[in-house]
């Protein structure tokens, strides 16, 4: 099931919404939005909403966060791809909720999630944005880092590394354990690596490759199953409970990756 509505944060340090015509001038500089069409529904000066074919689209000025501080703070701390995350939170002094509320049936979740990715992008190149978060994985972005990834985005080329978090946690044997947040929002299960020994670089490509794959074709692992040619690149997977040291809430299944040579690979 998709989740409605799809939702983006925007913190900039303007008090006022960018000029709609910029944003929407914006989106269509985005290969695939050209000629999308727009029929407006609200413009008042703290929010406007317009209609495309298949779903509704806002942005709203709001007077608090719409996160709670804690999780901002553990976002920051967990944004090893954005170091200066908790200095653009502070520089930011107003926000802005970014909506795409799809309608029933007519988009699957990838479509709405690069609809919602392609406004958030155009609001944050026309406003003073200083960090931008995923609300359905809890991750933040630098606005410029943001924008950049949509470049080329397609269905073939997906912004992966803007929906879903590959959060790192060290054990303390000094291996690693590996586990994606977004996913969910795609109605697919998440994966997770833990106590490998691998090269973290290997482990990301390995998930960020195979997060792609599941976003493009769906859920197509079953527990148990071998995948790779290669005795360095093969793994099993199985479906069970999350590793306790990844910390997620409740106690939903995921996809473990087991790689059969768990030797260092640098």
């Amino acid at each position: 099931m998709l989740q409605k509505p799809w939702l983006a944060t925007i913190w900039t340090t303007s008090e006022t919404l960018p000029a709609m015509e910029d944003v929407l001038a914006k989106m269509r500089e985005i290969p695939g939005y050209e000629t999308l069409d727009f029929e407006w529904i609200t413009r008042e000066p703290e929010k406007w909403v317009f209609r495309t074919r298949y779903a509704t689209l806002a942005v709203t000025l709001v007077d608090e966060s719409p996160v709670p501080m804690e999780e901002l703070k553990q976002a920051c701390r967990r944004a090893w791809h954005w170091p200066e995350a908790s200095f653009g939170l502070t520089q930011g002094t107003h926000r802005m909720v970014v909506a795409v509320m799809p309608d029933e049936k007519e988009l699957d979740a990838v479509d709405v999630a690069l609809l919602l990715t392609c406004l958030a992008s155009a609001v944050a190149q026309c406003t003073a944005a200083t960090a931008i978060l995923w609300n359905a994985s809890g991750m933040l972005h630098a606005p410029e880092e943001f924008t950049r990834h949509t470049e080329g985005m397609n269905r073939q080329t997906l912004p992966v590394e803007l929906w879903v978090e590959f959060r790192i946690v060290q054990n303390s044997d000094q291996s690693l354990s590996v586990g994606t947040w977004g996913l969910e929002g795609f109605a697919l299960d998440e994966f997770e690596v833990s106590h490998s020994r691998r090269d973290l670089r290997w482990l990301l490509r390995w998930i960020f490759n195979l997060s792609h794959f599941v976003l493009e074709n769906g859920p197509v692992f079953e527990s148990e199953q071998t995948f790779g040619s290669k005795d360095s690149e093969k793994f099993t997977v199985t479906r069970g409970i999350s590793a306790a040291e990844l910390d997620r809430r409740g106690n939903g299944k995921v996809i473990q990756l087991h790689f059969e040579s768990e030797s260092p690979v640098e």
